[in-house]
């Protein structure tokens, strides 16, 4: 509060004493997979509400992006991935104007890598798991951030769901699987890109929770009776046979060969 009181009797100090329009305050480029946009905030002004022009430097000569526009932001999306930008940013109240702000931008190193996709599927102790590199705003669909930068891994992390304990992997490839996980446990995963050459990570995926399968249904479950009857002619050893529980079957309908049962 005292900070915007301080900057509205400025602005009115500045306006009084020179007759000049402040120019926009907190300028920054937000640029996320090549969507850049360039954002400022509206200086304290109180003669009138403020126009913004923005323009980026091109061949020498400065060219209009957004003119004359109420709002505190321009898409400079348009701008090639590659080499120094410049741009600027004005405050305009009739023909009078602030002076120029302005921000140099480089987007293939400043841009943000934005979260990857995950396809997640739980098959038997284990989890498969696919990479999709982030998509680049206003290209054709199939082209992604991966097709601009020439080594890339995936940085992966997952860990059984409720616990702190996270497992760090570095991927090469699109696709990983994760062995050997508890069954019947619920596993979290989730990734983000990693380029060693730029020294550049990008922004972390929401986690994918699934839960892990076995090749042998859980003790008590209803495969477990539907699975008896079938197996008749296989023979069992005696805790797989009360994990089945008598009272599924006859005397004679052991469950299948090679189950054992699990404490809880």
């Amino acid at each position: 509060m005292a900070r915007s009181l301080r900057s509205w009797l400025g602005g009115c100090l500045l306006v009084s004493a020179l007759g000049m329009v402040p120019p926009p305050e907190n300028v920054r480029m937000n640029s996320v997979n090549f969507k850049n946009i360039l954002e400022w905030e509206s200086p304290a002004f109180p003669e009138g509400n403020l126009t913004f022009t923005a323009q980026y430097l091109s061949y020498r000569k400065f060219q209009d992006m957004c003119t004359s526009t109420r709002e505190t932001e321009c898409d400079f999306s348009i701008l090639s991935k590659y080499g120094d930008h410049t741009l600027r940013v004005r405050a305009e109240l009739a023909d009078q104007h602030s002076d120029w702000v302005n921000v140099t931008f480089c987007p293939v190193e400043d841009t943000v890598i934005g979260p990857p996709g995950m396809q997640v599927e739980a098959l038997a102790n284990s989890l498969h798991i696919r990479f999709l590199a982030p998509r680049i705003e206003n290209e054709h669909e199939t082209w992604t951030m991966e097709n601009i930068y020439n080594l890339w891994v995936y940085n992966m992390q997952y860990w059984k769901n409720g616990s702190d304990e996270k497992f760090p992997v570095t991927c090469q490839y699109d696709v990983e699987v994760l062995r050997n996980l508890q069954p019947w446990t619920t596993y979290c995963v989730q990734v983000q890109v990693l380029l060693p050459e730029w020294n550049k990570t990008g922004e972390w995926s929401e986690p994918v929770c699934e839960q892990i399968i076995s090749d042998v249904p859980p003790p008590g479950s209803w495969w477990w009776s539907s699975w008896c009857p079938r197996w008749a002619p296989a023979c069992c050893s005696r805790a797989a046979w009360r994990c089945c529980g008598a009272s599924t079957r006859g005397p004679s309908t052991p469950c299948p060969r090679g189950t054992h049962s699990r404490s809880t």
